[in-house]
This record gives C-alpha cells, sequence and structure tokens, in this order.
C-alpha cells in the first residue's frame, strides 16, 4: 500500500496524529517546505489536545484545529506526496522541471560569470563550498513551494499556510505578522504571475546579513537575495525574496518578499 494509501486511511479513521507522522516521514529529505509544515501541524495539534485535556480550551477550538489540519492533509500535504510518489527513499526530488536554456550573466557580489544557462538554479562559482551549491537549490526549492501557495489559495488562506515558509521574524506565534502581511505579502499574492513558472533566478548576490533578532533570540547564519525573472520584461524593479540559511543547519527560511 502507498503512504499516500495510508494516510487516507489513517484520516478516514480519524487519526491525523498518525497521518501526520507519515507525512513527516515520508517528506524528510524530499521537500522541506511541506516537511517544515507537518512538523508545525504536529506541533500544533499535540499542543491543542494537551491544552484540552487541560481544560484550557475548548471541545470547539480542538474541533476546530482538527478540522484546519485534516483540511490541509487532504488538500495539500496529500497531493504533493502522489506527485513525489516512486521516488527512491532519501533522494532529493526538486518540485520544478530545467527551463530553456539562454545564456545570461549572472552576478554573485565581487563573482561575475557570463556563459552560464538560467532555468535550474544559479551558476555558483567553481570555488564555492558545496554548502554554497547545497544553499542556492534549498533555496530555489523554497521560493517555488512558496509560489505554489501563492498559486494555490486565496490570499487569507495562502497566508495561513506561509508560516513554515518565513523566518520567525516575520511570524506572531503562528501567525504572519500584520506588517509583513499588509505591505509585502498582499502584493507578492497579487503580482506572482508576472514572474515565470518554474522559478528563474537571474541574479543572486549575498546580503552580507551574518544574525537575525536580538540578543534573547538570535540567529547566526546567512542571507541572500534572489532576483526572480519575469514574464515578460516591461521595466520597473525586479521582484526579489531574501533567504536567510541558519548556521546551526536549520532549513532555509524567507525574510523578505518583493514583487
Amino acid at each position: 500500500m502507498s503512504t499516500a494509501d495510508q494516510i487516507r486511511n489513517k484520516i478516514a479513521d480519524g487519526d491525523l496524529e498518525e497521518s501526520l507522522d507519515l507525512a513527516i516521514s515520508f517528506l524528510l529529505g524530499r521537500d522541506p517546505g511541506l516537511h517544515s509544515e507537518c512538523l508545525q501541524h504536529k506541533g500544533r495539534l499535540n499542543d491543542h489536545n494537551r491544552q484540552y485535556r487541560l481544560k484550557i480550551i475548548s471541545v470547539d477550538t480542538i474541533d476546530m484545529t482538527r478540522a484546519q489540519v485534516r483540511s490541509a492533509l487532504i488538500d495539500v500535504i496529500l497531493r504533493r506526496i502522489e506527485e513525489l510518489s516512486g521516488t527512491a527513499a532519501n533522494t532529493f526530488v526538486p518540485p520544478f522541471e530545467p527551463a530553456r536554456q539562454q545564456t545570461v550573466t549572472l552576478n554573485f557580489g565581487q563573482n561575475t560569470q557570463a556563459g552560464q544557462p538560467t532555468g535550474y538554479g544559479p551558476f555558483v562559482p567553481t570555488d564555492a563550498p558545496a554548502s554554497s551549491l547545497a544553499n542556492h537549490a534549498a533555496a530555489r526549492q523554497l521560493v517555488e513551494e512558496f509560489v505554489k501557495l501563492l498559486a494555490t489559495y486565496e490570499v487569507e488562506n495562502a497566508a495561513w499556510r506561509a508560516a513554515p515558509f518565513l523566518h520567525r521574524s516575520l511570524l506572531q506565534g503562528e501567525m504572519m505578522q500584520p506588517q509583513f502581511k499588509q505591505n509585502n505579502f498582499y502584493s507578492a499574492h497579487q503580482r506572482f504571475r508576472s514572474y515565470k513558472m518554474p522559478v528563474s533566478f537571474i541574479k543572486t548576490q549575498s546580503t552580507n546579513r551574518t544574525a537575525i533578532g536580538g540578543l534573547r533570540d538570535r540567529d547566526e547564519g546567512e542571507e541572500f537575495v534572489y532576483t526572480l525573472e519575469k514574464m515578460v520584461d516591461n521595466g520597473g524593479m525586479p521582484g526579489t525574496v531574501r533567504v536567510f540559511f541558519p548556521k546551526n543547519g536549520g532549513g532555509p527560511k524567507i525574510t523578505l518578499v518583493s514583487l
């Protein structure tokens, strides 16, 4: 029986916890963004179950939480697992296909080199460490999945589901910060169709940022800004996404979206 069928059976039995465990196990190494979202759903569900047992929250609240998790499992997680089914275990499977090959010039701060094809991630200088190659591939997957989220859901639903893609500096608890939502997310949801799918980075550059947050919640790492290729270059400011890579080895997170 496939993983997707096992999850369906568990959902039908009302066992959302086991459904999430199956999804988390399957998505590990295959889809970091959705894997992170499943972990968040599992933590939220466990926390609300505990609060319900302690009579901190009502039965209506726990029922609403379970309904939201069930909807996410059916609408998003199962569909993605079905797309990935049949791939080898522990194999990284990018959620995109190579786009057309076109010669462009990509700028990496002080490193600029012409003649590199666009469409399957940015060019990284040959003297860059392996971690940089992996970072840029992970960033592309993160941005690709984020754009798919924008394309799949209406704006408020998308905002509710976007938390796993965002750095905690853009969150208030489990929800998106109102300022980021108003100033960045709404416009991104309106304008993402102006950019190519699959996502194509035409410029990648370090921001030289090495930490986010204050003394108590400081995250050390490095941040890159990725410029997205438009469907039609009609002038105006380019669309960019900033991604932060934690030094502790955690997955990349979006720190700013400007589309």
